[in-house]
């Protein structure tokens, strides 16, 4: 009884620590690049993925009660949130989603897909959003996420289309929205359970050792060689990869590892500093000064369904990527320039203030023009 009303005592003061803790606010980018309509996801589709993991990293999720209770007893309320941006990295106002068309019908882990230069999107600074970039990948790639200290270039998440939300374009048994989940756990830098080794460990005191991936929906208790409790293998928890409905929790070591991260000169710290969540200054696209060195629109204001892009560097822009821009940030249209005057079709924007921005050389040059 002694041992209960202690465990019971700690539990208690567990639980009011959670309460009074400091959330920790993420402003998120959502990059959606896509070949097939269906592909490019809908924001109703994205902001359910947002209400998944903050619920999941909120220990709010309602499937929680089907965690069982031995486990429940070492489970965590992590308090770290996860909000579209409001503000881009050039303090305009944004939506927090990007949406490009891309040739590639599907992507690989090779982090191509973070780069223009390869017909995906380039990150927003990751010292200020963490970059979500969603796409069709390769068959047995549900997603992919780097490290804590990785290149900031390739720093993120990548989750399949179908994969991310629980409302869409969503295939079960990965329908609610726990891949993502998984993968931003590791962005905080936890391992797998089983710490990719057989019958490995993660270095996390209250997560049992573990055999392998659990796969499926295993039921309750797995009990293995490898585990040695008689309460078997913790495979719902978010960093296994059984199927959505059969995951449900972190634990509090693993909480204190991701947490860690954010603690000042920890390697995702200045995220704490974002202003991304702040409203912009302004939704309009400041006016440019075109030079001799940049490039130039004819005719401008844009009246018919294209115009001519113009290089006035003698040609040194050949080969480059174009984006065209709308004045909430969001890219609408990408393409290749393959000589110095090149006619581009607009037809189907609306009217409105459009930036047209060379989007892989050093200068960064850009030049604005009006669609009527």
């Amino acid at each position: 009884m002694r041992l209960y009303l202690l465990f019971l005592l700690s539990s208690m003061n567990l639980w009011a620590f959670s309460q009074n803790e400091k959330v920790i606010t993420i402003p998120v980018v959502v990059h959606v690049l896509y070949n097939q309509s269906h592909e490019n996801i809908t924001e109703d589709q994205i902001r359910s993925q947002l209400d998944a993991i903050n619920a999941d990293f909120s220990r709010s999720n309602t499937d929680f009660s089907n965690v069982p209770a031995v486990f429940a007893k070492v489970s965590a309320t992590v308090n770290i949130q996860f909000e579209l941006a409001v503000s881009d990295p050039q303090g305009r106002s944004t939506n927090g989603i990007i949406r490009k068309r891309t040739t590639r019908l599907m992507w690989s882990d090779d982090d191509k897909i973070k780069s223009s230069s390869f017909g995906g999107s380039d990150a927003w600074d990751p010292s200020r959003y963490l970059n979500v970039w969603i796409c069709n990948t390769v068959p047995g790639l549900s997603g992919y996420a780097s490290l804590p200290n990785s290149d900031p270039k390739k720093d993120g998440v990548v989750i399949r289309y179908d994969a991310f939300g629980t409302r869409g374009a969503v295939v079960a048994p990965f329908n609610k929205g726990r891949t993502m989940t998984h993968e931003v756990g590791h962005w905080l830098g936890l391992k797998h359970l089983w710490g990719d080794t057989p019958c490995g460990d993660d270095g996390i005191q209250d997560t049992p050792r573990q055999r392998g991936g659990n796969t499926g929906s295993p039921v309750f208790p797995k009990i293995t060689v490898c585990n040695g409790t008689p309460h078997g293998e913790m495979f719902m928890n978010f960093m296994d990869f059984t199927n959505d409905a059969s995951m449900g929790m972190f634990t509090e070591g693993q909480k204190n590892v991701m947490r860690s991260n954010f603690n000042p000169g920890a390697s995702r710290y200045s995220l704490t500093q974002s202003n991304a969540l702040s409203p912009a200054s302004s939704s309009a696209i400041a006016p440019v000064e075109v030079t001799a060195t940049t490039i130039a629109i004819y005719p401008n204001p844009v009246v018919g369904n294209s115009f001519q892009l113009q290089l006035k560097t003698g040609g040194g822009s050949i080969g480059k990527h174009y984006a065209i821009i709308a004045s909430n940030g969001q890219i609408v249209q990408t393409g290749y320039i393959q000589q110095s005057s090149t006619r581009i079709s607009v037809g189907y924007l609306a009217p409105g203030i459009y930036q047209v921005r060379l989007t892989d050389v050093e200068s960064n040059q850009y030049t604005k023009f009006i669609k009527q």
